[in-house]
Order: C-alpha cells, then sequence, then structure tokens
C-alpha cells in the first residue's frame, strides 16, 4: 500500500535512532532531578491555625518540595514525614508547638534523609499537601470530618493514617518475639481469657481503651499469616464479642471489641503465655473500681525483663509513653522485672522506689536522679537565686491603682491583711426622728478594723510567706493620686505587679429591690335594741331645759332615762352606730321610749411599700423610712413624765453575695413596723412585721420570702332569755353582731446585678 500525500514514512533504522534519542534525555532529566535533590535542604517550619480550629505545620524547602513518605503512630500518638535526599538546615532540632493537638516538632537527621516527628497529645485526622517549595501538614481536630481532599489523596498520603509503630529504641533493647498460637476460653465464672503463645518471655504489651474497645499492642512481635484474623466468640456468653488481630511493621495488634462498658479487663505474663482476661461488672463494681484507679492515669502496660540496664528501662518508658526524660550519670545498675496491666506512671513509681531514684518534673521534662541529689540540685539553685537578688539592682516603679486603695495593696506586698479592701467601709447613722436613708456598713460577721495595721517587721498581721517585697525592697503611697511607688527588683517588680493586675478589678454591684404588699378586707355587721321610761318635767318646746332625763330629744321627746332592756350597738373600730328613737307611750309625766341602733362597715385596702438599695458585692446595706412614736412613764405629782421614743420603722437591711453561676445569695431582714390608731390621749401600740431569712436567686428573677395571712369570723348574739322567743316582738330583746375580716402580708424580693455599661452611666 503507498502512503497518501503529506505523510512522514520513518525506516527501520530511523525509529530505533529516534528511541535512544529519547531515553539518552529521559535519564539526563533524571539525573539532573537527582543531583537537585541531593542539594534539597529544609530551611524552615511554621506553625499556623486555620478556621476550624485546624493547625497547619509548613515546611519550608530550599528548592522544589516533593511528596514524603508519611507515619503514624497512636501509642504515642506521633506523625513522621520521611524526606529521602534532604538534609537538615534548620538551628535546633526541637520546636515547642503547643497548639492545638501539636505539643512539639522533632527533627532528626540519619545518612541521606531527614525525619520530621510531630508529637501528639492524641491521634488526630491530618492531611499533607506540596505547594510549590513547601510540605503542608494539616491537622484536623478530632471531631472534624475528613476533608474531602483527603479521601483522594494520593497512595503516599493515604499511608498516613495506618498507625505504624516508631518505637526504634525499644526493638534495639529487647529481642525480636514471635506469637507461636492463639487461642481463647471461657473461666468458670464467665471470663472471656484470650491465651497467645509467645516464642520467648520478653517483650512489652501496652494495652487502652479506646472507641469502645480495648487496643493491646505487642511490640518487636511478629504474627503469622494464619493467625491474622477475625475471631467470634458472642456464643461463649463472655464480655467479649470479637477478636481482630493483625500485624504490621513488626507489631502485633490485638483489638477487642466487647459487649458493653461493665467489665474489667487485666494481663499476665507466665513462661511464654500471655493471658488476658475479661470479667464481666455489676455497676456497682464499676464505680468503685474507677475510683480506685484516680491516682495513676497512664495507659496499662506489661514488662517482663531479666537483669535489664535500669538506664535501657527508662528511655524504653520515655519513648514508649513520649516523655522528655533526662536521667543524670549516677542513675545506674540493673533490674529485673515482671510487670502486668500496670499503668506505666505507676510503674515508674515503683523502679524509682526500688533503686532509691526519685523525680523533679518542670514543664514538659522529667530528670530522674538518686535520692538527695534533686534536692541539693534545688538547695543550690535557691542560694544562687539568693545571690543573684542580693546583687540585682533596684528599680523604681509607679503602679496606679484604680479600683482599690493603695494603701491596701502596700499591706499585701509586705505580706500584711488588707483591713478594709474587702470590706465596705463603716456606717453612717443617722440621727434621731423621722428619717430616710441608706446605710453601708461591712458584711456580716466582719467588724470594720479597728486597730492600726501593723507594719512590717512587727508580728500583727504579718505572714512572711505571702511576702511580695524583698529585705531590700521598699513601698510607699501617694494617696492625692492613689498611686503605690514600689522599689524592689525586676523580678520581685514583676511578681508585685502580677498580684496587683489580679485583685486591683471592680467589684461587681447588685440592685435589691422589695415590696411590701399589706391587702386587707373587713367586714362588720350589728344589729341592737334600747327601751325604757323618761321622766317628768319634759320641755318639748326646749328640750334643753328637761330637768329630767337624757339630753338627746328625738321630735322633742326625751329617749331614754332608765333603761328596760339596753342591747344597743356599741360600734366597731370607733365608728358610732346610727340610731333610731321613737316614743311607744305617754302618760302623765312618763314616756315609754324605743332606740334601734345599727352598724355595717366595709372596707378594702391595699398597702404597698417598695424600698431599694444599691450596694456592691459582699457588702451590707440598709434602707429605713418611718417615724418614732414617744411614750411617757413614771409621771407623778410634782414630777415630770419621762419620755421615751420608739422606733416604728420600715427598713431593709441586706448583704448579698455574687456565686460564679450568676445567682446571687442574699442574707435578708426586712421589717415593717406602725403604730395602731388609737383614741386620743391613748399610748398607741406598735404592730411588728418582720422577716429575717438566707435565699439564693437567680439573676433578675423573684422570690416570694414568705406571708402572712390573718382571718377573723365572728358571730355574734345577745338576747334577754325568753323574751327573745316571743313572736313578732322578740327582736326587741336580741342584739346580733357579725364580722369578718381577712388580712394578708407578702413579700417580695427581686435582684439584679449591675452590668459594667449601666454602673458607668
Amino acid at each position: 500500500m503507498n502512503p497518501k500525500q503529506g505523510d512522514i514514512v520513518l525506516t527501520k533504522s530511523e525509529r530505533s535512532s529516534c528511541i535512544g534519542m529519547f531515553l539518552f534525555l529521559f535519564l539526563l532529566i533524571c539525573e539532573s532531578a537527582s543531583a537537585t535533590a541531593s542539594d534539597l535542604s529544609i530551611t524552615g517550619i511554621d506553625i499556623a491555625t486555620l478556621t476550624g480550629g485546624r493547625l497547619q505545620i509548613q515546611m519550608q524547602m530550599s528548592g522544589a518540595a516533593f511528596a514524603p513518605k508519611v507515619f503514624q503512630t497512636d501509642n504515642p500518638a506521633r506523625i513522621a514525614l520521611d524526606f529521602s535526599g534532604v538534609k537538615n538546615a534548620l538551628e535546633k532540632k526541637m520546636i515547642p508547638v503547643n497548639q492545638g493537638a501539636a505539643s512539639s516538632i522533632y527533627v532528626a537527621e540519619a545518612a541521606d534523609r531527614i525525619r520530621v516527628v510531630v508529637n501528639l497529645i492524641e491521634s488526630t485526622p491530618f492531611e499533607t499537601k506540596v505547594m510549590g517549595n513547601k510540605v503542608l501538614l494539616t491537622l484536623n481536630p478530632a471531631n472534624n470530618s475528613v476533608p474531602a481532599s483527603f479521601k483522594h489523596a494520593p497512595e503516599a498520603i493515604q499511608q498516613s493514617r495506618i498507625p505504624v509503630a516508631a518505637n526504634s529504641l525499644a526493638r534495639s533493647l529487647i529481642p525480636e518475639q514471635t506469637i507461636s498460637g492463639f487461642d481463647f476460653t471461657r473461666g468458670d465464672k464467665g471470663e472471656g481469657r484470650i491465651l497467645v503463645y509467645l516464642a520467648n518471655p520478653n517483650t512489652i504489651v501496652n494495652s487502652r481503651q479506646a472507641g469502645g474497645k480495648v487496643v493491646i499492642n505487642l511490640l518487636n512481635t511478629r504474627l503469622p499469616e494464619n493467625l491474622a484474623k477475625r475471631l467470634n466468640v458472642t456464643e461463649f456468653a463472655t464480655p467479649i464479642k470479637f477478636i481482630d488481630t493483625t500485624s504490621s511493621n513488626q507489631e502485633t495488634t490485638i483489638t477487642v471489641t466487647t459487649k458493653d462498658d461493665l467489665y474489667d479487663y487485666s494481663l499476665f505474663q507466665s513462661e511464654g503465655l500471655l493471658t488476658i482476661e475479661f470479667r464481666a461488672l455489676s455497676n456497682e463494681e464499676k464505680d468503685a473500681l474507677e475510683r480506685t484507679r484516680v491516682k495513676y492515669t497512664g495507659d496499662r502496660l506489661s514488662l517482663n525483663f531479666q537483669e535489664i540496664d535500669i538506664r535501657s528501662v527508662i528511655a524504653i518508658l520515655a519513648e514508649f509513653t513520649g516523655q522528655n526524660v533526662v536521667a543524670g550519670d549516677d542513675v545506674t545498675g540493673t533490674i529485673t522485672l515482671k510487670l502486668d496491666d500496670v499503668p506505666w506512671d505507676e510503674a515508674l513509681d515503683f523502679i524509682m522506689m526500688t533503686k532509691g531514684l526519685e523525680k523533679f518534673e518542670s514543664g514538659a521534662v522529667t530528670l530522674i536522679a538518686p535520692l538527695g541529689k534533686i534536692k541539693e540540685y534545688k538547695e543550690k539553685q535557691q542560694e544562687t537565686s539568693t545571690i543573684i537578688e542580693q546583687l540585682d539592682p533596684l528599680v523604681t516603679e509607679y503602679i496606679k491603682i484604680n479600683y482599690a486603695r493603695a494603701e491596701n495593696f502596700k499591706n499585701l506586698l509586705n505580706g500584711l491583711d488588707t483591713g478594709q479592701l474587702g470590706t465596705c467601709g463603716t456606717k453612717n447613722v443617722s440621727g434621731s426622728g423621722t428619717q430616710t436613708g441608706v446605710q453601708s456598713g461591712t458584711p456580716y460577721g466582719i467588724q470594720p478594723m479597728t486597730q492600726p495595721v501593723a507594719q512590717p517587721g512587727t508580728q500583727g498581721g504579718q505572714n512572711d510567706k505571702f511576702k511580695i517585697l524583698s529585705s531590700r525592697g521598699s513601698a510607699v503611697v501617694d494617696a492625692r493620686t492613689n498611686t503605690l511607688i514600689v522599689r524592689e527588683t525586676t523580678i520581685r517588680l514583676e511578681e508585685a505587679k502580677k498580684l496587683i493586675r489580679k485583685l486591683d478589678v471592680p467589684v461587681r454591684q447588685v440592685m435589691i429591690e422589695s415590696r411590701i404588699v399589706i391587702a386587707s378586707n373587713t367586714f362588720a355587721q350589728e344589729l341592737g335594741v334600747r327601751f325604757g321610761v323618761a321622766g317628768s318635767k319634759i320641755d318639748f318646746t326646749n328640750p334643753a331645759n328637761t330637768s329630767t332625763g337624757t339630753n338627746n330629744p328625738i321630735n322633742g321627746t326625751a329617749i331614754i332615762d332608765n333603761a328596760l332592756v339596753d342591747l344597743a350597738s356599741k360600734g366597731v373600730n370607733l365608728i358610732p352606730p346610727a340610731a333610731l328613737g321613737m316614743t311607744l307611750a305617754r302618760g302623765a309625766d312618763y314616756v315609754l321610749n324605743l332606740e334601734l341602733t345599727a352598724l355595717q362597715d366595709q372596707g378594702k385596702g391595699e398597702v404597698v411599700s417598695n424600698p431599694r438599695v444599691m450596694t456592691t458585692d459582699r457588702c451590707i446595706a440598709k434602707i429605713m423610712q418611718g417615724t418614732q412614736v414617744p411614750y411617757q412613764s413614771g409621771g407623778t405629782t410634782g414630777v415630770a413624765a419621762n419620755t421615751q421614743f420608739v422606733d416604728a420603722l420600715l427598713e431593709l437591711d441586706v448583704l448579698p453575695q455574687i456565686t460564679p453561676s450568676g445567682s446571687i445569695s442574699m442574707n435578708l431582714n426586712i421589717t415593717k413596723d406602725e403604730p395602731v390608731v388609737v383614741a386620743p390621749g391613748q399610748q398607741p401600740p406598735i404592730t411588728k412585721r418582720r422577716v429575717e431569712t438566707t435565699v439564693q436567686v437567680m439573676d433578675g428573677e423573684t422570690v416570694v420570702l414568705g406571708g402572712v395571712f390573718e382571718g377573723t369570723l365572728q358571730n355574734n348574739k345577745s338576747s334577754v332569755p325568753f323574751l327573745a322567743d316571743l313572736p313578732g316582738i322578740g327582736f326587741l330583746f336580741k342584739k346580733t353582731f357579725s364580722q369578718n375580716d381577712k388580712k394578708e402580708l407578702l413579700i417580695f424580693i427581686t435582684p439584679k446585678i449591675i452590668k459594667d455599661n449601666a454602673a458607668s452611666n
């Protein structure tokens, strides 16, 4: 077949020449890239906080970056990034982070690669990304979903989600372990026992609870492929449902899924047999077991070593738990360990106790040394600090006090009680007579300071343990500007300023509003009668000239002189009754008169008192209004009577305290006294109403402290025997009285915390 016009036809030799040229160019590009990668170095590490609580670690390269090989471990929680052919150009190997889930970053260099290890507080989802000359490692909070970009990440990124053991130090100290068999049995009391047969007894076993499961790791242990499987043991009626056994990178992981959380498990080794036992618990047994495990909170592990070097054990624990541990040169010797299912912090305590060691923790570093060494170190450090303090120059600082008195802070710096720093001043008592005012005093149980303040160097009220100023330091007060002038070393001055910043804060205020309501409803009805005979010599034209008979004429007739029946109404509450008089018969100089008296009284009233007062938190406040009632006593002929005034006041006395939850606890004393209306010339009694209590109310809510209800119900009848029962005229010999009075007292309290903006206005 002939080629078409315009086509290019290559012979076999020409095609071979082109292929060779392409291969040469490809190898040249690879060598160039390799030479470039070999000169690549990491020049910086930056930390950035992103939205949603994410933390991004940015690793800067000297040239074009490439995707590293990423590994992750769960215990300890770490992320390791391996960069092949990259050098370390950083100034320091340890970089503290202490943000989000990351605690620190460690950079290690070995041969032709470097490893960047990110130490985590807990296992956290992450994603990696390459942008130009940067490698970005983003840590996502555990409660956030993994971004979609992570799900479709390259293979190198997806491998970072596989937990891989990074405890190379422990592997170098213990021989490689092999699992020769695996079995499960049920105990006599329903225990579930997992039996792991080991080739030799020296192994490290770590156990922890995660996600409702128990994860058991056997370090530097190989698992045969035929044993890597899931066992369904639900039918054995034990706390265990499934047992999953996996192996990766010289670490065997046994994941146990339980039926519920009411169980306890333990591990113990004996002659190459590791037994993991799960025992069912009741709710009470579970609570009691958790209370006994409060002291030690570390992950539980099992150790079985014969004559191992103590420094190696400490190194294994430090590497295994991710702790920063420093062991002194004098920490020497060997130890034999057989610990089963023990928290690592408890194991460390017993190891130190056995070898006569002690530890000192400072920040994120733990120092282990023989007994007494740390004490000597601290004593020498204290002596050095004392000498430095004696030689350190003094600095003068002018500190403005905003809310308290400068004199009070001067007392605090000298180790003295502040006196009135926590009180509210002295009471301002009003004079006698009718008064209305507000009083502010000291809190309940706290008396105002009357003794002079003890000066520095004296015993009264001083506590050297709380003294901030050194023997060289001094403090004076400028009362006009409320300024504290302190002359002290720089270190002591910072402590003094820290104390003042902590305590010189505004104290919140409270408005207490009360309502005292007295509601009354009275009703009285009285009906009476009186009739009798009036005497002679009655002047009907001018009844006032009548020589006998009463001077209360009705229609020109004297009403009654000598009463035959007197059942007249007497009135209620000094109110005279109404009367109707008439003459029944008249003969000679005498008349027979009849007087009917009746009263009906009905009244409704409501008395509302609304005292309110504002005061500072934990300071007592008092408001009162009323009169003073005079009482006379002891008056005789020629001797003046003694007059004494008694208060009849409406008073609100309160001590509020604002609790951290926002509620207000109040000690209340509410009094409402008032004199009773009596006839002129009589000494009035005083009606007293008082409530004294302690109550806690939320801000702005109203509480009813208490109420007193009084009710009076009377139905009285007075009559003349036999005559009162006569039909038709029996009412003339009767008197009836009915009374139905109701009175109620209610007290309402409403406290309100004054906000800062309202207080400033």
